[in-house]
């Protein structure tokens, strides 16, 4: 055995050692004959070799090509399989950081990275808690994934919301830079200033905005280049306002039915009132084709709109008696926008009582998906969703050095999404038995 075995044999029986979780940082490393779950082109490439420098992507090459040498260490990764580092699309850290802990936080980011996220996209929350979370989480101060954050805008009758109350706390609700009331007076190159300066990756619209004003932040937005994540709905603005307004993402399926019905009290009567088990998936179905989402489909398609689907949320509805008619809509609008061809993205959006692997099984239960759109969906589309695909939720050249390693074929079972072996990110290795 050569010291480059011996190191390497050394390394793997401390990565797969029964200690809670293990962490080790090097400038230069080779995984080798591992499987990679490509997708970019749908493909599982056997008997790979990815070669990390600095944290990053240096090189991706047929193992047999791959030449070994002593100044670079080795993992032997045999029967390995390797999908980029999974991204939720959709959750929240901070909507009160008094009731939302940050040991509890720190809690719950550790355990998501060691089952294998490594990147979220928080969507409306304290700024002030999120940007101490997100420098601390890319410095290596906790263990945690990558943490993108927003700015919420939002029409100025949404800040009664006892929710943006807790958020604003010391401050207004409304006139905090992270969290901003919009009207028709608002000097918007100065409010998208404001939210750009608070570390926020992207500004989530949220509610109560009228179709010019979505259009003129959007404008603003791109000139100051930040990205604009939305609802799907911003009543008055109807879903396809907010579609053709520039926008990168929507989130919410069920918040496309806007667009035939623009108040609750509007929603068929025969939706509600009845158990969910006396109601037929043809009885769905029927009312689902009534809906004629297909323009909006057509139009997500033309503006390369993602939906963030957010099945999970929905899912506690799905016994309630007046509110099943939410989980039916949204797992029917979900599978039909993966059918046209819509980009799907992986949004949790439960507080962490779930994860996005579950959001990935329900996409596949529920809606159709097949195990390569699901993380093709929870990876590379939610990278998109976020405005980070130039660097991460792909396994290619230059990007993060961000991977989920699984002892058995994803593809195969979706369950083996949670049969972990290895997570990296930002090219340091973790392990939790």
């Amino acid at each position: 055995m050569n010291l480059r075995q011996f190191i390497s044999s050394i390394l793997l029986l401390a990565l797969t050692s029964t200690t809670a979780n293990a962490q080790f940082s090097f400038d230069s490393y080779a995984l080798q004959n591992v499987n990679i779950i490509d997708v970019n082109t749908n493909n599982i490439l056997y008997d790979y070799t990815i070669v990390v420098t600095k944290n990053k992507i240096y090189d991706i090459l047929p193992s047999k090509k791959y030449k070994a040498n002593d100044t670079i260490q080795s993992f032997i990764l045999k029967e390995k399989f390797v999908v980029p580092g999974l991204i939720d699309a959709h959750v929240h850290f901070a909507t009160d950081p008094t009731e939302e802990r940050r040991d509890n936080a720190e809690k719950i980011l550790k355990e998501m990275l060691l089952t294998g996220i490594t990147s979220v996209r928080d969507m409306a929350g304290d700024s002030r808690a999120l940007s101490s979370l997100s420098r601390n989480a890319l410095v290596g101060d906790i263990v945690a994934p990558n943490i993108y954050y927003s700015s919420l805008m939002a029409g100025t009758k949404f800040f009664s919301d006892k929710r943006t109350i807790a958020t604003a706390q010391g401050g207004v609700s409304g006139k905090m830079p992270y969290m901003k009331a919009i009207d028709d007076n608002s000097n918007i190159e100065l409010e998208v200033a404001q939210a750009k300066g608070t570390g926020a990756q992207g500004i989530k619209l949220y509610a109560s905005l009228t179709k010019e004003q979505v259009r003129k932040i959007v404008a603003e937005a791109k000139k100051q280049a930040i990205p604009v994540w939305s609802h799907g709905s911003l009543i008055p603005a109807l879903p396809s306002e907010v579609i053709t307004s520039g926008v990168i993402s929507i989130s919410h399926s069920v918040m496309l039915i806007d667009e035939k019905y623009q108040k609750r009290e509007d929603i068929p009567a025969n939706w509600k009132g009845a158990s969910a088990k006396e109601m037929s998936a043809e009885f769905w179905d029927k009312e689902y084709s009534k809906l004629e989402l297909d323009i909006l489909f057509k139009l997500m398609k033309q503006h390369d709109v993602v939906l963030d689907a957010t099945l999970s949320v929905y899912e506690q509805y799905k016994n309630s008696e007046n509110g099943h008619w939410r989980f039916e809509m949204a797992k029917r609008i979900t599978r039909d926008a993966n059918k046209m061809g819509i980009k799907v993205a992986a949004g949790s959006d439960s507080d962490q009582a779930t994860f996005i692997q579950h959001e990935m099984k329900l996409l596949i239960n529920e809606s159709g998906f097949t195990p390569f759109q699901a993380i093709i969906s929870a990876t590379k589309h939610s990278a998109q969703a976020s405005g980070i695909l130039d660097t991460e939720g792909t396994i290619e050249l230059g990007k993060k050095a961000n991977f989920l390693f699984l002892n058995s074929n994803p593809i195969e079972n979706i369950n083996n999404i949670d049969d972990i072996f290895l997570v990296i990110k930002n090219g340091k290795l973790y392990n939790k038995k």
